[in-house]
């Protein structure tokens, strides 16, 4: 019976936002929220359990670790001491960095949890030469010394930064990985195009703009576009605005004195598509040549 158990997965975050990585719990017992010691790619770390799966429900293509075992207090106040030396140290690199006259800022470090490593994260315009700079932290601290450079997104996740809406960035709260935005999706969204008011705190285009993108295109399919004319109750009327997620659109029927404005769903409209009707009339030539082939 034992055998036929089914196996428990679970899903680990070594950052608050970082990648999913789902581990084999072995023998122990968890609940969503216990820390546990597992190898990352930059090391041993203290995660996270932030959920907990059937084996069934993970993707076979991946890759489940072993956690090494369940974090304790002991462990918890090591890293903690851990990240205060951090503090520490990213004073002490951008010291030398300036005596070295290195134009690079330092923005974060960790120490793995095993202590072994110390790992800096910088941002810089051009590629920085920092072998002198590690050569000089690594007498400093005695151990294996890692820079790495980082992109705006990166650097912003790292600090607390209030987005346009108010709240906190996404990326720091519960975006995993940046995906692609471009000013296309904002077009597509009727956005007005103001790099200002599309910007992040990374000054690269909001991730927002993303969340929302397959809605906006599956109901741009049924509306007509901007400046259209389309039909509305038997009248000819321009498309002057779309609301894209209600699917309704702004019309202006008439000209002069008896110019008006409405607003309607996209189904009390008839679009007037030059398009369909060349098609129609091939439709039409078809079907009257077929009949001339099928009375000879």
């Amino acid at each position: 019976m034992e055998n036929n158990k089914e196996r428990v997965v679970l899903g680990v975050r070594f950052q608050r936002t970082g990648t999913l990585h789902y581990m084999d719990p072995l023998s122990y017992g968890f609940r969503v929220g216990d820390l546990v010691i597992a190898n990352s790619k930059r090391g041993i770390e203290i995660g996270r359990v932030v959920s907990i799966k059937n084996e069934k429900e993970i993707d076979k293509n991946i890759n489940i670790e072993k956690i090494i075992k369940p974090a304790t207090k002991y462990d918890v106040e090591k890293q903690k001491t851990h990240e205060e030396n951090a503090k520490i140290a990213v004073k002490k690199c951008k010291e030398i960095a300036n005596e070295l006259g290195l134009d690079m800022k330092v923005i974060h470090a960790e120490y793995t949890f095993d202590g072994t490593k110390l790992i800096f994260y910088f941002s810089a315009d051009d590629r920085i030469d920092f072998r002198e700079l590690v050569k000089r932290l690594a007498i400093e601290y005695k151990i294996r010394i890692e820079l790495r450079q980082v992109g705006p997104r990166d650097e912003i996740k790292m600090y607390p930064n209030l987005g346009m809406c108010g709240k906190e960035v996404c990326c720091r709260t519960f975006l995993p990985d940046f995906e692609s935005v471009t000013i296309k999706m904002a077009k597509e969204q009727g956005v007005q195009i103001n790099m200002s008011k599309i910007s992040g705190a990374c000054g690269r285009l909001m991730c927002c703009l993303k969340y929302e993108q397959d809605t906006y295109k599956e109901n741009l399919k049924d509306l007509p576009k901007q400046n259209e004319i389309v039909k509305y109750n038997g009248e000819d009327a321009k498309v002057i605005g779309l609301d894209i997620l209600n699917k309704k659109v702004r019309l202006k029927i008439g000209i002069g004195e008896d110019e008006k404005f409405e607003t309607a769903d996209y189904t009390e409209i008839k679009r007037i598509n030059n398009k369909n009707k060349d098609k129609d009339k091939e439709t039409i030539s078809e079907s009257d040549a077929n009949k001339e082939e099928g009375g000879e």
